[in-house]
């Protein structure tokens, strides 16, 4: 399957079924944050929390309470993200590739 897909190829990944095990979710996760407009919303959500962050004294020192990053990815059955393929992820898509269907 990856070897008809040459490498800066743009792909488009679904979700076919949801996987149980954790470490499947993770890489499923990985992979979706390689999508360029979900990386542009992480960065921006990242920005806006570093611009309002609260810092608060903790033993009479600086101590910045950090919130919690947005979800932008899920891994849930039916999503669907577009990137480029580059043969360096092809063993994290092999791991998951019962789980994904590719375009």
């Amino acid at each position: 399957m990856f070897d008809a897909i040459k490498p800066g190829q743009d792909i488009e990944v679904t979700i076919a079924t949801e996987p149980r095990r954790h470490a499947d979710r993770e890489t499923i996760l990985r992979l979706m944050r390689l999508d360029p407009l979900i990386k542009k919303s992480l960065s921006s959500a990242q920005h806006y929390r570093m611009s309002n962050l609260y810092v608060r004294s903790r033993g009479r020192r600086p101590w910045a309470v950090r919130r919690k990053s947005s979800k932008s990815a899920r891994v849930e059955q039916g999503a669907t993200w577009n990137m480029k393929y580059y043969p360096d992820i092809a063993a994290d898509f092999q791991a998951v590739a019962k789980f994904l269907s590719f375009k």
